[in-house]
């Protein structure tokens, strides 16, 4: 009896018909995914238990990118150096230089955990006149075997080490995921909120740069009362349904194949709020000699700036990504959008009344703005369509096209289009072409703004970006090279003003990335390279040449209890005249008095791993004020000399 049923278990696995939807192994430990293909798909993400990365990636800005212009502390502006990483015209305008810290649903990592899962990350200076101080906490914890909910909870701070340079960043993620059958459902609300003192950079550079004072503070800076505060609120929601599925069938001589077909719905619903105010103090401290210009007559200032904007799309998906030899998603949505922003009430008001002279009176009349103020707001209903055509990676040949058009709205006409075409070669190699074409507005902002510090009317034309790029990669070798050629027509800055700008011409930019990770035996070398040349350098301004090594011994010790690491990171670039920066609108813009770069920063470290704990200390910026005190990452902008940070991280699974 007992063999018979045997065989009719055996049987019934090889005829059995598998579904190829997405489900869950609630087998695994833990499953962990981003969402991927326009929110449409959960893929496996690997869990960051990385000795090596824990003394970098306590600063966010290290889990996206290498070299960036930064104003010298955690928490504060920084833009990727990287010019097509860089955040497009669709962005907040006045808080893209924070985007890099931000949480948000492209960063988040979905789970399912069979028991819960927390992980605590902390990391301080060891300094006791200032420090720099992160906390990171994330916990998550399964509902029942399809349902999971979870909340990722991190604080930055920076004290000051140069007058009025404190900085607070806090961010907030409650995630939550359902997916069992034909139903999948992924949800987030961020919370990001930055509290940062603005200094406007060291008034005279150089003194640093001849080390003239003992003391860091007692450098005069350009601004003593200057503060912002910035606010990001994200909510996001996507579900999927799955109405057909593709069948595929294993007879008992082992014959398989498939029938029907992927068919399933995507509704997506994403709401921004992005509230950015400035405030400051003026003349105080020569405080108007930093700006150009000043339309209150009170000391006190406060401008804001605020932009919404509510999202839905709706998709109709056909076959699956990653098993049909052709799938294909069409899409559609609207955005909702509100731009406001304060800014002062002009209006006409008597200045001198001469009561001397026979009647009537004479009486002398201007028109000056005051302290009155007036909120301004515009709204925008924009309506896209997108489509997606793709093969599947797994084959020698993959490709994908895809491209969004907008119909209507303050985007009228804008689109972009995308296409991939790879082929796997010598094994485990993959070689290929990507290009992509972009016509996009300007943002709202670009065009229209008043505040406090600066006004402009403008009609800027649309942006066009060409671009084409050669790959290879190979992840088991951890190896990257991209080679980029862009053509870009009415480019974006910001001028020596401080005020946008566009380049009436087109900019050629070449750029080179190579990424590879050499590993023998215990010795590892980590190396980065940025290559980056345009035909604007005037205009567009980035080094030539950054460069990061990563150079380490590690080995396992106690028969494996203990994993121990050392050694030494160094980075690097080319000289060149480094942007400066306005607190006032939060961005990065040309200056011709400085020259940046070319100071080698070296940080030494030490990490231990016991278990599933992870500690490291380490010596950054080991170099400043032996090889010169030129170590600033932005125009007036200098990194901290060299000082310890002590970190370490706890994960617990049970």
């Amino acid at each position: 009896m007992k063999i018979k049923n045997l065989h009719i278990i055996t049987l019934f696995v090889l005829c059995s018909n598998s579904l190829n939807a997405q489900v869950i192994d609630t087998s695994r430990a833990i499953n962990s995914w981003n969402l991927m293909h326009n929110y449409s798909r959960f893929e496996d993400v690997e869990l960051d238990t990385s000795l090596h990365d824990l003394h970098t990636d306590f600063n966010p800005l290290n889990r996206d990118g290498f070299t960036y212009e930064t104003l010298g502390i955690i928490g504060s502006a920084a833009r990727n150096h990287y010019i097509f990483n860089r955040p497009g015209t669709s962005a907040f305008l006045f808080g893209n230089n924070l985007e890099p810290y931000m949480a948000n649903p492209d960063r988040t990592i979905f789970y399912n955990t069979r028991k819960p899962f927390t992980q605590l990350i902390y990391s301080n200076i060891i300094n006791p006149q200032w420090s720099e101080e992160t906390v990171r906490f994330l916990h998550t914890q399964n509902m029942d075997p399809f349902t999971n909910i979870g909340i990722d909870f991190e604080v930055l701070a920076g004290d000051e080490l140069y007058t009025n340079q404190t900085t607070r960043v806090t961010k907030f993620t409650l995630f939550g995921s359902r997916a069992k059958d034909k139903y999948a459902a992924f949800g987030t609300f961020h919370f990001n909120k930055f509290n940062n003192l603005e200094n406007g950079g060291l008034r005279d550079p150089q003194n640093l740069r001849d080390g003239i004072h003992e003391n860091n503070f007692e450098y005069d800076v350009n601004l003593m009362n200057a503060r912002t505060t910035y606010t990001n609120l994200q909510l996001f929601y996507t579900q999927k349904y799955t109405v057909s599925e593709k069948k595929t069938f294993t007879d008992t001589l082992g014959v398989t194949t498939d029938s029907g077909r992927n068919i399933s719905f995507n509704h997506q619903l994403m709401a921004v709020r992005n509230n950015r105010s400035y405030e400051d103090v003026i003349g105080l401290d020569d405080t108007t000699l930093f700006y150009d210009n000043f339309f209150y007559f009170h000391q006190n200032v406060k401008d804001s700036v605020v932009h919404d904007k509510i999202t839905n799309t709706f998709q109709l998906i056909l076959g699956d990504p990653y098993t049909d030899p052709l799938s294909a998603r069409i899409y559609a949505g609207h955005e909702f959008s509100h731009y406001g922003h304060r800014s002062p009430d002009p209006y006409t008001m008597i200045t001198d009344i001469d009561t001397l002279i026979l009647l009537p009176y004479f009486a002398d009349t201007t028109f000056k703005d005051t302290a009155a103020t007036t909120f301004s707001n515009r709204y925008f209903n924009d309506i896209f369509v997108g489509f997606h055509l793709g093969g599947p990676p797994e084959r020698p040949w993959y490709w994908n096209v895809d491209g969004k058009y907008y119909l209507a709205g303050y985007y009228r006409n804008n689109f972009t289009a995308n296409a991939t075409f790879s082929r796997q070669v010598f094994k485990a190699y993959r070689l290929g072409l990507r290009g992509n074409i972009e016509n996009r507005n300007v943002s709202y902002f670009h065009n229209h703004y008043s505040s406090a510090f600066y006004r402009w009317e403008n009609d800027f034309r649309a942006s066009q970006l060409i671009r084409a790029e050669a790959f290879l990669t190979n992840t088991a070798q951890r190896f990257e090279a991209v080679a980029s050629t862009g053509v870009w027509t009415n480019y974006l800055y910001w001028d020596e003003n401080a005020m946008p700008a566009q380049f009436d011409g087109t900019i050629y930019i070449l750029t080179g990335k190579f990424r590879k990770h050499f590993r023998i035996g215990g010795f590892n070398s980590i190396n980065q390279l940025l290559i980056q040349y345009s035909t604007a350098k005037d205009i567009l301004r980035v080094p030539l040449v950054a460069f990061k090594t990563s150079n380490y011994w590690e080995k396992d010790v106690f028969k494996g209890a203990l994993r121990f690491q050392t050694g030494i990171d160094l980075y690097i670039t080319t000289p060149y005249k480094g942007n400066a920066y306005m607190p006032a609108t939060g961005a990065f813009h040309l200056q011709n008095e400085e020259t940046i770069g070319g100071f080698p920063f070296a940080d030494l470290f030490v990490g231990i791993k016991i278990k599933r704990t992870r500690i490291f200390i380490s010596y950054n910026n080991g170099l400043a004020g032996i090889v010169s005190n030129n170590y600033f990452t932005a125009a007036g902008y200098p990194s901290q000399p060299g000082y310890l940070r002590f970190g370490l991280a706890w994960t617990f699974y049970d």
